[in-house]
């Protein structure tokens, strides 16, 4: 896979999920930290619990073409990030 610019996104609420994927849509690949465990492996699903239009496609298509993960873990996105 080649080498995107890196962004981590801190909080999954949101604006940060809105966020996280409008900047992957832009080609970064994003990490978003929450400290909720159960909101971050939703998330990694695909499941979003706010409405906004175009987000859900936003969505699925980062995380299927790997420019957008979630995680729980602050060493993750430390070793992630540029």
């Amino acid at each position: 896979m080649p080498h995107f610019l890196r962004l981590t996104v801190l909080g999954a609420g949101y604006q940060g999920v809105i966020h996280a994927a409008c900047v992957a849509s832009l080609g970064f690949e994003v990490f978003t930290l929450d400290t909720d465990a159960a909101k971050s492996n939703r998330l990694k699903a695909g499941q979003i619990v706010m409405h906004q239009p175009g987000l859900q496609e936003l969505l699925d298509g980062r995380l299927r073409n790997g420019r957008l993960r979630f995680t729980t873990s602050y060493q993750e996105v430390a070793e992630f990030d540029d």
